[in-house]
């Protein structure tokens, strides 16, 4: 398909390295986007918590932002201005923490949730599903004021592989959100919305839980490999 490729982009993102923004970035300009905007917000470390398991990677890592500004002239400003979202056509967030209701614009800014929503909301959405027997994907969508129940632009179960162990398809899974965030234009003309039931968002799985967790993948991986290649 052909992109419009003079679209003005906002990236919403943090003022550290950040390897999501760098993923989706380096992806919008091999396909020639190149009107993009950088919208700052302080990064705040997150408080550090034991996990058995870490489904995402390492992502204070790669290029700051400024460094694609350099190359590419890019511009920027801070989420905290004003104006910031003023004159883009779309804002796609790569890491933002909590987007304050005085900053939420609709259907303006689109998110790539880590699980398919309204069944699969909040927190380690990844390691969730899986321990809940329920289907693994990503949902595009616009975020509103509510935890991931924004309107659906597009959804994608995680391909999964007989040779998967949970590392492959969480970094798969991983890749998968980065592609949906690229290819934004082609999902917003091809919608594939999966008829789900809403659940309450989940908190981060405590470590007893993502023991369990892992122990149940192989089972989860028979019952849904299955479902898929029926």
């Amino acid at each position: 398909m052909k992109y419009d490729t003079k679209l003005k982009i906002g990236i919403i993102t943090y003022d550290v390295p950040h390897k999501k923004t760098q993923n989706v970035v380096n992806g919008l300009i091999k396909k020639g986007y190149l009107n993009i905007r950088f919208i700052i917000n302080k990064f705040k470390p997150f408080k550090k918590r034991n996990v058995l398991f870490d489904h995402r990677p390492n992502q204070i890592k790669g290029l700051n932002y400024s460094s694609f500004c350099k190359k590419y002239h890019f511009k920027s400003t801070s989420l905290n201005k004003v104006n910031c979202y003023s004159n883009l056509d779309l804002v796609l967030i790569c890491g933002s923490g909590i987007i304050t209701n005085n900053k939420i614009e609709r259907r303006l800014l689109i998110n790539c949730h880590s699980g398919l929503i309204p069944e699969t909301r909040g927190l380690d959405s990844f390691k969730w599903a899986i321990y809940k027997n329920k289907l693994v994907g990503n949902t595009l969508h616009f975020i509103d004021h509510k935890t991931d129940l924004g309107k659906i632009i597009s959804q994608s179960k995680t391909s999964l592989l007989q040779k998967d162990d949970l590392y492959l398809f969480s970094r798969r899974h991983y890749m998968e959100e980065i592609n949906m965030l690229v290819n934004f234009e082609e999902n917003i003309k091809n919608k594939n919305i999966i008829k789900l039931n809403k659940n309450k968002p989940t908190m981060r799985m405590p470590i007893k839980i993502e023991r369990k967790m892992i122990e149940k993948f192989d089972n989860w991986k028979s019952k849904f490999i299955k479902i898929q290649n029926d």
